[in-house]
């Protein structure tokens, strides 16, 4: 982010404070990592540590279901139903849901993924971390690689989660385009 780029404003209510233990007396330490802002006391008691680490999970798994939810259940995402949905052992397998279905598995293959040399993207004046995209030409067979428009997808999703919510049957393809068209899914 630019230095000259406005921030936005931060105010912590009262009630906020009181709601934490934080006190006018207390040093607050400000933990930042990608979108999340967090502040803790600086110094802090084993029953304070262990009470920030139960409401740390809980928001972590209000935000998990919150996200699950945006994206629904697997249901081989509009495909012809395959028998391996109906036998027993997918049955109850939401894991194995997201595996009989073609497009939520292939966007968990690394085959799947375009890999070019370094040297050649930059070649073509593509940046090395860009993300890209390829047609083919049927008249000469060629295949042609270039940068693609959308630049964040699934493959940007920490691999932790992204097997929580296969694992638990959750359709990784609309999780795929709920990322690439920038949705909303929380707040206004």
């Amino acid at each position: 982010m630019k230095d000259n780029q406005a921030m936005p404003q931060i105010s912590i209510p009262a009630d906020a404070c009181r709601l934490s233990g934080f006190t006018a007396k207390d040093a607050l330490e400000l933990y930042a990592a990608k979108g999340v802002l967090m502040f803790l006391k600086e110094q802090m008691t084993a029953l304070e540590v262990a009470n920030a680490i139960e409401s740390l999970s809980i928001i972590a798994s209000d935000l998990t279901v919150l996200l699950a939810s945006a994206c629904g259940i697997c249901n081989n995402c509009g495909e012809e139903e395959t028998d391996c949905v109906d036998c027993d052992e997918c049955q109850n397998n939401p894991a194995a849901w997201v595996q009989s279905c073609s497009l939520c598995h292939d966007l968990l293959d690394e085959n799947q993924r375009i890999h070019i040399p370094d040297y050649l993207l930059e070649e073509a004046g593509i940046p090395a971390d860009a993300k890209l995209e390829a047609c083919t030409d049927e008249d000469s067979g060629e295949i042609m690689v270039t940068e693609s428009d959308i630049q964040q997808d699934i493959n940007d999703v920490p691999p932790g989660i992204l097997s929580v919510l296969a694992a638990s049957g959750v359709c990784l393809a609309e999780l795929d385009e709920l990322i690439m068209l920038e949705r909303i899914i929380h707040g206004k």
